[in-house]
């Protein structure tokens, strides 16, 4: 899942998923003076709900939604949430992460922003953490650093950094790609030896076909012993195919 920005969102493209969110959508919309306030989400189904290049899903399906608020003076706020299935659930849980905001545009054209967001999940409270982060987007491109004091809940910190970028094809199908590096402390977490150092990866094809959203991508990750709560396969490749509808 990736928190949705107010610098990089198309209106016309869903939510930002890790996204991941992530899975990552990058607009070419800027900030402008004129702008409205305004309320947009999309609801969404990921055949793999790959966080960060790892799967919190258990590489089976997830459901997400997302909704965010944007204000005309450049602050905005929202919540996404998804199922999940983690290391120490039994089951299938809710990961929900409110977020918060402020975007500007430098006077270069850039635009830029900040804010934090709470990642919090239902049957795994330990794992609750919070982020702050820094953003900007410039044309086709748009990146993020984020920093957590306790990743995971774990008792270390952790730095993760992305690069988004999108390449029109046509007026609905563009071309997507994301690399991204997380560093943590490593050492022993959920009862494995993690790296200090992972890197991630997706790159792939997004198509517009009203009212339906549709993209596929291919996601690695350089290492499976990340330091993360996953449950079941551990595998570093996979294909995810998203369906969404945006509101």
């Amino acid at each position: 899942m990736r928190v949705p920005s107010r610098v990089t969102r198309n209106r016309r493209w869903p939510i930002d998923q890790a996204l991941l969110r992530g899975a990552i959508a990058v607009g070419v919309a800027l900030l402008s003076t004129d702008a409205a306030a305004q309320v947009s989400g999309s609801v969404s189904i990921v055949s793999d709900y790959r966080y960060r290049g790892v799967s919190l899903s258990d590489r089976d399906p997830a459901a997400q939604v997302g909704i965010a608020y944007d204000d005309a003076q450049g602050w905005y706020a929202g919540a996404f949430l998804s199922t999940v299935r983690l290391f120490a659930s039994s089951g299938r849980d809710l990961q929900a992460v409110p977020f918060v905001g402020y975007a500007w545009q430098l006077p270069s054209g850039v635009s830029t922003e900040i804010g934090a967001s709470y990642s919090v999940f239902t049957g795994a409270h330990s794992y609750g953490y919070s982020e702050v982060y820094w953003g900007f987007a410039s044309g086709n491109v748009s990146g993020r650093l984020y920093y957590s004091p306790r990743y995971f809940g774990r008792d270390a910190d952790a730095v993760y950094a992305e690069l988004n970028g999108a390449q029109p094809l046509t007026e609905r199908i563009r071309l997507l790609a994301h690399v991204g590096a997380l560093r943590t402390g490593g050492g022993n977490a959920y009862g494995i030896s993690t790296d200090h150092n992972v890197f991630d990866a997706r790159v792939g094809i997004g198509f517009e076909l009203d009212p339906f959203n549709v993209q596929l991508a291919w996601v690695t990750i350089s290492s499976t012993t990340a330091g993360y709560p996953v449950a079941g396969n551990r595998g570093r490749n996979g294909a995810v195919l998203t369906l969404s509808r945006s509101f």
